[in-house]
């Protein structure tokens, strides 16, 4: 391939002289004739000028979290939300700014970014809020009715529907249920995971009201919720646990408890997180694509940013599978029978 230099030599100038008369620089002062001779060069040998590098601006995400750090540690199903959307703004070279909702100074930190995603829940006032600083805004694990953003969260009810069929499979007529309660500014923002546990067991006729317990989505409500149901002398055979912490520190219970799990009681969480590889017994969970959640969001929101675009209202829902470890077997009756 011909250099500059080759032009140069062909043409009997100097390199610099071949540069400025290709790039049609108006300035140096030669005579048309050796401007001519350069071009003549230039085309004999076949030289390609080199296309300047074009610097393509990088977006600015602001990713707001609902829960704090500390919350965020304990359950890691917001973490993994998180790690999703900040893996893809690694790969994909995108600034980001992360804040809490509880922010004081929240509307300034936001004020230049080219798109929000919003982790969690947030009242109709916060969403309004947001959505003002920056139109082009996606919810992660927000159900939102009426759709007036666009919003992303697990099915629920698919995910329950496996657990509650799982139970009667085993022959399980008794189950126990230990969730945890989300607010917004001290309202209670309904979780779907009951309903929908609540709706499929009455369908198959499982008795369920004696053990629903709320607390918090810990390992240590999890170990309370679970005391206070051992306490009682009417057990179920079976628990769903809304949260794998929870059912971690359920159990914890059951062990000092000498309740034995699978045998006696049986238990399937909710999330999938690393550390139910390691319990004892290995715990049987629902997987949740909260990474997905995090990724697919983001992915959605720099297409519509590289559009230049805002995402449009829309509903997106993800799918869970249950994962069949040795927490759950048949239910007593159903051995004897």
């Amino acid at each position: 391939m011909a250099t500059l230099k080759d032009v140069a030599n062909l043409a009997g100038v100097s390199s610099a002289s071949v540069s400025r008369i290709l790039n049609n620089d108006l300035t140096l002062s030669v005579p048309q004739s050796t401007r001519d001779k350069v071009l003549e060069a230039a085309e004999t040998l076949g030289y390609v000028k080199k296309k300047k590098k074009v610097s393509i601006s990088s977006m600015v995400v602001g990713i707001v979290q609902w829960i704090s750090a500390e919350a965020e540690a304990q359950d890691p199903y917001y973490l993994s939300i998180r790690q999703g959307v900040e893996n893809y703004c690694f790969h994909h070279k995108i600034s980001t700014i992360r804040c809490f909702a509880s922010e004081v100074e929240l509307s300034k930190k936001l004020e230049k970014v080219d798109g929000t995603v919003c982790i969690g829940k947030y009242s109709d006032e916060a969403r309004e809020m947001l959505t003002k600083i920056c139109p082009n805004i996606i919810f992660l694990d927000m159900k939102l009715d009426p759709i007036s953003s666009c919003f992303i969260t697990p099915d629920f009810r698919g995910a329950l529907q496996l657990v509650i069929d799982h139970f009667q499979a085993e022959g399980h007529k008794k189950i126990g249920y230990l969730g945890g309660i989300e607010k917004i500014d001290d309202k209670i923002y309904p979780d779907d995971r009951l309903k929908y546990f609540k709706r499929f067991a009455n369908e198959a006729n499982i008795e369920f009201e004696p053990w629903i317990r709320l607390g918090q989505f810990s390992r240590e409500s999890g170990y309370e919720m679970m005391k206070d149901i051992l306490s009682s002398q009417n057990m179920p055979t079976a628990i769903f646990a809304a949260s794998d912490p929870i059912a971690i520190g359920a159990l914890r219970a059951c062990h000092e408890a000498g309740i034995k799990v699978p045998e006696e009681l049986c238990i399937i969480g909710f999330d999938n997180i690393d550390e139910t590889n390691y319990t004892f017994p290995p715990l049987t969970t629902v997987f949740v694509p909260t990474y997905e959640i995090g990724s697919t969001g983001m992915r959605m929101l720099h297409d519509a940013w590289k559009r230049n675009e805002n995402l449009a209202p829309m509903r997106i829902v993800l799918p869970c599978y249950l994962i069949n470890r040795q927490t759950t077997r048949l239910a007593p009756d159903a051995i004897e029978n």
